[in-house]
């Protein structure tokens, strides 16, 4: 029911309304409220403040524009900022993160800017240990502002490279050890990522690597560090193999030759105890370290300083007031002391190749692992290998005295059948033709040495080779060897022919010449020959010794039994021989003599394996060639070095595959090596003995192992 009006107004509260306060009162509190907005305007908008980020900017981009002004003052500050080294600085790695990260922005704002003006502040952006740093995300900033830098001006690739490389050998310290994984993990993280972007800088990135390489001389841990960061690179900048793992494998080279050299002072200093063994030749021994002892250390045994007797030194000096029985005490101290000084060494380069060896086996063997589903080498694979197999025509073949790096290549054709089919051809192809080995250059010559002995050292110590590929190969030796005859007997009926067309009258020879041709010119010749024959002849006589040191080896691929089936150790007559090897009589009983020229050792032990087996009787010639090989020998080592020396010192000393030695190294190389075995010993297929084997059988002498 609606209300009226008189009862509406009587229910509505009245609201007094606000009386005027006193005019003084009112301007006081008047003063407050504008005193109290004062200070909430104050609060709520506070006055205006230059941002850090854009004065550190504006500070950068005035910096360097002063630089063109001629005013360093502020760039210098700038420059400073970045300037930090954790071995040459007091300041914390987490106040340098605190420091740094702000100016990081303010360069990347600039960084179009940074050109060759400003190499100061680049290098030291670029040479900075902010790779250390403990905070992930410092690390990341810092490593994209690099990555502006050198995709906006490539000209700082290279020193850029430089400077990311020199971290290849971070951890070599103790106390680095704990974070060298993930310094090295940021390092490559941002290799890739510049390599990618800039398709250009890998001969920036080839010519770092080659130039910040360790000396041969360093230590093996910071030889083995560089050498895992140079393989890893090798992951993400496959066009850089070949360049890159040229110099890897020119640098093993120098140490394995060191290794060489060290192992040959250690024997000239010893030599004196072994004059009177050494007129005792009974033949060749097979697979035993003549060095025993240099290749066998404790693992901490490297880092034991050199010893010096200090004692046997005042003894010395004492000695030589006194009588002769005591100066010949203290000399015989004092060549002690020298023996073991070098035999320290040597053990301290062979652990430095052996890490270095074992580094990269280990490297193949991760990159070399068959497709899972047809049991295959991938293409990857396959291309590694072409890689490896030119550097070993380029790098490893001509080098004389290499003892361990070439296992690489004898690893990898294990991988593969077609790997080592590929290895042999390509031997062979080094070798040549026969009938163009008469006048070859005396550098080919040597080459074509060196490929013989890589082939036929090949053959004999691969257990992964099938006895067909033995034979084939053998076969191809044997018909060069035949050929090479042939092509020399035709040389020498023409030039008889052309001799007799050319021989004056009987009548017009005067006394004086025929007496000359009687008395000297017949002995001058003959003592001459072998000389001359040798130099011209080299390459058949290489090919020769590999024939007989495959046959020593593989003897009983090319036999079967006279009924047929393989060969039983103790019933060695009427052996069935295979028809490639029909040639060998003929190229043993040759004019041109091939035992004489090949290393006794091989000879003797082909000879002996020869009667043992029934295939060939050859003591006579043997017997022959020392009755007439001294005066020669005299002669040759009176003379001074020639091609022709180095040529037989190639044939006599170089088998590029003699038995594995280093400790770790020979782990992935015993499983595909085959040893010596004797004729009429069973072979052993249980792994402990084939170790046992290495240390117990005899090894070839010492020209095989020098």
């Amino acid at each position: 029911m609606p209300l009226t009006e008189a009862e509406s107004t009587s229910t509505t509260p009245e609201v007094p309304l606000p009386q005027p306060l006193p005019r003084p009162v009112r301007r006081a509190v008047s003063r407050k409220q504008r005193v109290a907005a004062a200070d909430s305007s104050s609060t709520t908008q506070p006055a205006p403040i230059i941002d850090k980020a854009v004065f550190l900017r504006k500070f950068t981009e005035n910096a360097l524009l002063q630089v063109k002004e001629g005013n360093h003052e502020e760039y210098s500050k700038l420059v400073k900022v970045f300037l930090y080294s954790q071995r040459e600085t007091n300041i914390t790695p987490e106040q340098y993160v605190q420091d740094v990260t702000p100016w990081i922005s303010a360069v990347s704002a600039n960084v179009s800017a940074l050109g060759i003006s400003y190499r100061e502040l680049v290098g030291a952006i670029l040479y900075s240990d902010w790779i250390a740093a403990p905070d992930d995300k410092f690390v990341h900033r810092y490593s994209t502002l690099i990555l502006q830098i050198v995709s906006a001006h490539p000209a700082w690739v290279p020193q850029a490279m430089s400077a990311l490389v020199r971290w290849f050998v971070y951890g070599a310290q103790a106390s680095e050890v704990a974070v060298a994984p993930a310094v090295h993990d940021r390092l490559h993280a941002l290799l890739e990522q510049v390599y990618r972007a800039i398709p250009t800088c890998g001969a920036s990135m080839a010519a770092a690597i080659t130039d910040a390489h360790p000396f041969r001389t360093a230590k093996a841990n910071i030889q083995v560090l560089f050498l895992q960061n140079v393989l890893r690179t090798l992951d993400y900048a496959i066009g850089l193999r070949r360049e890159v793992l040229h110099t890897v494998l020119n640098r093993i080279i120098h140490v394995d030759v060191e290794v060489q050299i060290e192992i040959e002072d250690l024997g000239s200093a010893d030599e004196g105890d072994d004059d009177d063994d050494d007129d005792d030749d009974t033949g060749p021994n097979f697979d035993t370290a003549d060095e025993e002892g240099i290749f066998e250390f404790e693992e901490d045994e490297v880092d034991k300083p050199v010893p010096v007797d200090s004692d046997s030194e005042e003894e010395e000096e004492e000695d030589s007031e006194d009588d002769d029985d005591d100066s010949d005490s203290g000399s015989d101290i004092s060549n002690t002391s020298r023996l073991g000084k070098i035999k320290f060494s040597a053990k301290r380069v062979v652990a430095k190749l052996d890490a270095i060896m074992s580094t990269l086996f280990t490297w193949l063997e991760q990159h070399s692992q068959p497709d899972e589903l047809t049991q295959e080498m991938p293409e990857a694979t396959s291309q590694l290998f072409l890689v490896f197999l030119d550097l070993f025509n380029t790098v490893v073949l001509p080098t004389f005295k290499s003892r361990y790096t070439q296992f690489f290549v004898f690893y990898l054709c294990a991988k593969d059948p077609q790997y080592a089919d590929v290895f042999l051809g390509t031997m062979m192809g080094a070798v040549g033709e026969p009938v163009r080995c008469g006048t070859p250059g005396q550098a080919s010559a040597l080459t074509k040495v060196a490929a013989a002995s890589y082939l036929s050292s090949f053959v004999a110590r691969a257990r992964f080779l099938a006895g067909e590929n033995v034979r084939n190969v053998i076969g191809v030796l044997v018909q060069w060897a035949c050929a090479y005859l042939e092509w020399q007997e035709q040389l020498q009926r023409e030039a008889e022919e052309e001799s007799q067309r050319r021989q004056p009258h009987p009548w017009a020879k005067t006394y004086a010449q025929a007496a000359a041709n009687i008395n000297g010119g017949v002995r001058n010749s003959s003592s001459s020959a072998l000389t001359a024959d040798f130099e011209r002849h080299a390459v058949f006589y290489a090919v020769t010794q590999a024939i007989i040191y495959m046959f020593c080896f593989r003897w009983r691929d090319m036999a079967e039994a006279p009924g047929g089936g393989p060969v039983v150790e103790s019933e060695l007559d009427n052996l069935r021989w295979c028809n490639e090897i029909e040639g060998i009589q003929r190229i043993v009983f040759s004019k041109l003599n091939p035992l004489r020229a090949c290393s006794s050792a091989i000879a003797h032990q082909f000879a002996q394996v020869a009667s043992q087996t029934n295939f060939m009787f050859c003591y006579a010639v043997l017997q022959q060639n020392r009755r007439t090989g001294s005066e020669t020998k005299e002669q040759n080592d009176s003379e001074t070095p020639t091609q022709s020396n180095l040529l037989r010192t190639e044939l006599e000393t170089f088998f590029p595959f003699d038995p594995m030695l280093l400790p770790i190294s020979r782990q992935f190389i015993d499983d595909i090596y085959l040893q010596w075995q004797e004729v009429g010993e069973e072979a052993s297929s249980d792994e402990e003995d084939n170790n046992s084997e290495l240390n117990d059988e005899v090894e070839v002498v010492d020209q095989m192992v020098a």
